[in-house]
């Protein structure tokens, strides 16, 4: 794919359209067009549809822009998770941290587990929905009741949150069981953090 700047002005969208269109920051729009920060699968795919699509369903999706939405603030999250009572199970609790930045989430718990994926804006719904790929490490156990074997597992993980103002609540699916979500806003990133992560991997 060429160039953002260029595929831009052929779509008629300015970096802060785009922005918009993708729930992230303009800061992240412009560290993606002057190749600061490579541009994510996720979005090249976005911006070849748009190129390929038929002028109304440009129409239709450009009409998003003018529909207020909330936004997720990057930074630091602090997430609270827990099972359901099931007979006489009274359900576990467990705490992780995530960071939220240039559509990205990247986090992990206490006890090991890593996770990472991407989030999108569902404007029907008013929520948002969460890919994540949960790495639990060898022998590890999580708070569903699921255990990994001796090198560890992936597991993927959807999600659905109302937006975070500065608390949101939803409901994860983790291997066909619910789990209870609380995640809460903590900050932005500061310092060093922010600065390698603004300027990706080396």
């Amino acid at each position: 794919m060429n160039g953002l700047k260029p595929i831009l002005r052929r779509l008629e969208l300015t970096q802060t359209e785009l922005a918009k269109l993708l729930e992230v920051s303009p800061r992240t729009v412009s560290l993606w067009a002057t190749g600061e920060i490579n541009l994510p699968g996720p979005v090249k795919a976005y911006l070849r549809m748009l190129q390929a699509a038929e002028a109304s369903v440009r129409s239709d999706e450009f009409g998003r822009l003018s529909v207020p939405r909330p936004r997720i603030s990057e930074g630091l999250y602090s997430i609270r998770y827990q099972t359901r009572p099931d007979g006489q199970d009274a359900g576990h609790r467990g705490d992780a941290m995530a960071i939220i930045k240039a559509g990205n989430v990247l986090g992990a718990d206490g006890w090991g587990g890593k996770f990472h994926g991407t989030y999108r804006f569902d404007s029907a719904r008013r929520t948002y929905h969460f890919k994540i790929g949960l790495h639990l490490p060898p022998t590890g156990e999580l708070v569903t009741g699921a255990s990994s074997d001796d090198i560890g597992q992936m597991i993927e993980v959807e999600a659905e949150l109302d937006p975070p103002d500065p608390l949101a609540s939803g409901v994860a699916n983790v291997l066909g069981r619910p789990l209870d979500l609380k995640v809460a806003y903590l900050g932005p990133l500061r310092g060093q953090l922010h600065s390698t992560l603004s300027k990706g991997p080396r």
